[in-house]
């Protein structure tokens, strides 16, 4: 999710960055090394060195290491880019508020099986919510707001359908991910 919001601004929001293209890529490709590769292989070295029972997590229990260490590693990122990386308040403001999803839901996972596929992708909708709202003439968030909204109802139904998680764990996520990420921009911006 974090690689669909930094693609959003970057993409999709004009003069949203004072980056060169190839700045704006590498960026980009940081942000999807950082927030998705890493903590991919992480979860599969927890599955392959028996940390983890399987690598859906069922078991609450299941979750708390990768969730720590994804928790930590955001964190570590969240403040090297914003000591190495020219980062401007939109994006700056974005990353924390991810990171605060992510770690708030690592802390709720502790006493509730809260979906974070559901704070992840309703948290990207959030973000393209205030950004339209803010960015009012900018006709070109249309797509990813279609998108979100997409992705969402497929993410949320999925979860249901594959009986993942409960409708109350769904819906927590949804509106603290959505929360956060609309109301940080809202509020910080």
């Amino acid at each position: 999710m974090p690689t669909l919001v930094f693609y959003t601004i970057l993409y999709h929001i004009d003069n949203s960055s004072n980056l060169t293209e190839e700045g704006e890529r590498t960026v980009l490709s940081l942000i999807f090394l950082t927030t998705c590769l890493i903590p991919i292989l992480v979860i599969l070295m927890f599955r392959f060195t028996k940390v983890i029972k399987n690598l859906q997590m069922t078991d609450r229990k299941d979750r708390f290491f990768p969730f720590i260490f994804i928790s930590l590693f955001y964190i570590i990122t969240t403040y090297l880019f914003h000591q190495q990386l020219p980062l401007n308040p939109l994006m700056s403001t974005s990353l924390i508020a991810i990171t605060v999803v992510v770690v708030l839901t690592n802390i709720i996972t502790f006493v509730w099986k809260i979906s974070a596929h559901a704070a992840g992708v309703v948290g990207w909708l959030g973000f393209i919510v205030i950004y339209a709202t803010i960015h009012q003439g900018n006709h070109t968030l249309l797509m990813p707001l279609v998108a979100a909204i997409s992705l969402s109802g497929i993410v949320l139904w999925a979860r249901l359908y594959l009986d993942a998680h409960k409708p109350a764990e769904i819906i927590g996520g949804s509106l603290m991910g959505f929360l956060i990420c609309y109301g940080s921009i809202y509020f910080f911006l």
